[in-house]
């Protein structure tokens, strides 16, 4: 099934709005499951987490979007339509195999890690 997790997202309200439009499920992760593995936020009940992450990880202001089970072509059309409605959100991710057990801190230490290789500033 085609869901969306939205981890710490301060635009939760316009992002579901387009999820809709587009026949897409959110799933809006609160901060007392941000331990739990991503893959079991998806409803993947078998997906532990396995990283444990120190207390000074934190989920970035700009929150994180999670693509899970989309079609590219549909995964295509929910961020053109994301543009268009003025909706940035830097950190996105397609749920894999193998960030099923990250839990939303380690997630969002990667994606932050690899915001900043891809902008060409220090880790």
């Amino acid at each position: 099934m085609e869901k969306l997790l939205l981890i710490g997202l301060p635009q939760t309200e316009e992002v579901e709005k387009v999820a809709k439009k587009l026949r897409i499920r959110t799933v809006q992760v609160l901060p007392s499951q941000y331990t739990q593995s991503v893959g079991m936020l998806a409803g993947y009940a078998s997906a532990v987490a396995t990283a444990k992450m120190e207390a000074e990880e934190f989920i970035p202001e700009e929150g994180l979007l999670v693509m899970c089970g989309l079609k590219n072509a549909h995964m295509n059309k929910l961020l053109e339509e994301l543009r268009h409605n003025g909706l940035q959100i830097p950190y996105k991710a397609v749920l894999t195999t193998t960030n099923l057990t990250w839990n939303a801190l380690q997630l969002a230490y990667e994606l932050k890690k690899e915001h900043k290789a891809m902008h060409g500033q220090e880790n």
